[in-house]
């Protein structure tokens, strides 16, 4: 299986700047299945999103979708079969507030803040060089200074009509606080979310927390995150499981083997 991502802009391979590509690799990891990354021209896919999988010639794209597709057809897949009534509500529940209510919070904290752009951009320029045609490679960089401004008009736009942008930035972050002690809340002291064992949705709230702290995009809601103690704890242990080379080696962990 090949799954087609952004990469962190270096053209390795380590976790995505992408929420929605870590929640997949991080899901892929938790069940076992083995896949390669490449990267993927986000123009070139059939939704014009990342991530895609191509799974023994059959292309799916979106996050869900692929997970979807790997639960009804891969024996090693993690399944959320346990779940009862209530802990599928809460699931679904929290997959809205992770990924329509905090992704628009990252969107707007990386895109907004003039002194996170001016570290996005670059990740977005060696993107472009990545996925350009050879010839237009060495073109990148002299034309990135007119199409990056484009570009970032087209996202704000986009998190005005979502609505988050309507906001001050203040209230962003109020919002994106309040958020995250929600998630604490449910959380408490249990290994995941909805339990003992991991489900769908703790691959999702990894990625989350992940792309939140992770990467150098300063907030006041990365602050918040990076210094609870249930969360890191949480993304600690999920890291140590299913991505033991992120996890420094004097904490390291017992664990199993990417956005």
């Amino acid at each position: 299986m090949i799954v087609y991502k952004f990469g962190d802009g270096s053209g390795a391979m380590p976790p995505d700047l992408s929420p929605f590509v870590v929640k997949l690799e991080t899901w892929l990891r938790f069940s076992g299945i083995a896949y390669e990354g490449r990267i993927g021209n986000l123009n070139a896919m059939p939704k014009k999103k990342l991530p895609v999988a191509v799974i023994d010639g059959v292309t799916v794209s979106d996050s869900s979708a692929i997970i979807d597709y790997l639960q009804r057809r891969h024996p090693k897949a993690l399944s959320d079969a346990r779940l009862d009534r209530v802990q599928r509500a809460q699931s679904a529940a929290l997959k809205a507030l992770l990924e329509t209510h905090l992704y628009f919070v990252i969107v707007y904290l990386r895109w907004a803040v003039d002194s996170n752009m001016a570290i996005y951009r670059p990740h977005l320029i060696e993107y472009a060089r990545l996925t350009a045609p050879p010839p237009a490679r060495a073109l990148i960089g002299t034309v990135a200074p007119a199409v990056i401004p484009v570009i970032r008009r087209k996202v704000l736009r986009q998190v005005w009509e979502q609505g988050i942008a309507r906001h001050s930035y203040a209230e962003i972050v109020r919002m994106g606080i309040d958020a995250w002690q929600a998630i604490a809340d449910l959380l408490g002291d249990q290994p995941y979310l909805l339990g003992d064992e991991p489900t769908t949705i703790d691959a999702t709230c990894f990625a989350w927390i992940h792309t939140t702290v992770m990467h150098a995009f300063e907030s006041p809601v990365r602050d918040f995150v990076a210094k609870h103690p249930a969360l890191m704890a949480y993304h600690e242990r999920i890291a140590q499981r299913c991505w033991p080379e992120l996890v420094k080696p004097s904490c390291s962990g017992p664990g199993g083997s990417s956005a």
